[in-house]
């Protein structure tokens, strides 16, 4: 199954996505008060309400009012290994964690603002993991039962502001630079993500390519760690950290710019496609 929020008649509406068209929920309601419920149940309900054209519409962050986004840094083998200058590096116990506002996300096919307070803006291309039953003291063994979905993520950064000071926050969290959508799709669409491909496609050029299987800390495990010291909501995100080949570390680098496209494109999930624009 897939769902979709959009913006329709000047509201913000979800539905299931089926080919090329949405069923749309009534009015006013939400894709995060239904995540923690039968989601197949949902979809069949809404099976029943107007379809209506994807042709033309006008994407809103899947989940647009997460209340907590967790980030996840320097998650992948080699990622980490660029970024240290280390091969073979040894892996720390814990995963990097760092949070974003919602007020930071943006949606699939928008046209982003480049700050004009930033000379080092790079694409981290990412998958977000979308907490259906929430939780505290989540184990690792039951950690897949919290998840009621996945979607693209590109986790913008504005590496002069991630890098001023020691926490990454002023970096992370600039307005509209967390592109997230345009669908979640369920687990059950899904199957086993391991060999799910990831990778990140600027202007044509694939600058970006990994598997799942390649996380340093797996989704379960960020799943039980997050639950430790945050209870979890239905629609909270977990974006678990990006490959290597980012921007700012290439020679010489590769940097988001105003009429540029960048594109996240995950196996079996969804293609995340943005435009740039000067603030």
């Amino acid at each position: 199954m897939k769902f979709a929020t959009i913006e329709h008649d000047g509201q913000l509406r979800f539905g299931l996505v089926e080919g090329d068209a949405i069923h749309l929920a009534p009015e006013g309601d939400r894709l995060r008060a239904h995540l923690d419920g039968d989601l197949a149940a949902l979809a069949t309900r809404l099976r029943g309400e107007p379809a209506l054209s994807l042709a033309g519409v006008t994407y809103a962050p899947v989940v647009p009012d997460a209340q907590q986004v967790l980030c996840i840094g320097l998650n992948y083998k080699d990622h980490r290994a660029e970024t240290k200058g280390e091969v073979g590096t040894t892996y720390p116990d814990n995963p990097i964690v760092f949070m974003r506002f919602a007020t930071s996300l943006a949606a699939h096919g928008e046209s982003l603002p480049i700050p004009k307070v930033s000379e080092v803006v790079d694409y981290e291309a990412e998958l977000a993991v979308i907490i259906g039953k929430g939780g505290r003291y989540i184990a690792k063994a039951d950690a897949m039962s919290h998840v009621a979905g996945y979607a693209p993520f590109n986790d913008i950064s504005m590496r002069d502001w991630q890098m001023k000071g020691e926490q990454w926050g002023p970096g992370k969290n600039f307005p509209k630079s967390g592109p997230f959508g345009p669908v979640m799709v369920t687990p059950d669409e899904v199957g086993d993500l391991g060999e799910t491909g990831i990778r990140l496609i600027l202007d044509g050029e694939v600058l970006q390519e990994s598997w799942i299987k390649h996380l340093i800390f797996d989704i379960p495990t960020l799943i039980a760690y997050c639950s430790n010291f945050v209870a979890l909501r239905p629609g909270d995100v977990i974006v678990t950290g990006t490959p290597g080949g980012v921007g700012f570390l290439r020679k010489p680098p590769i940097l988001l710019a105003p009429g540029k496209t960048c594109v996240v494109e995950i196996d079996g999930i969804g293609r995340l496609e943005n435009t740039f624009h000067a603030e």
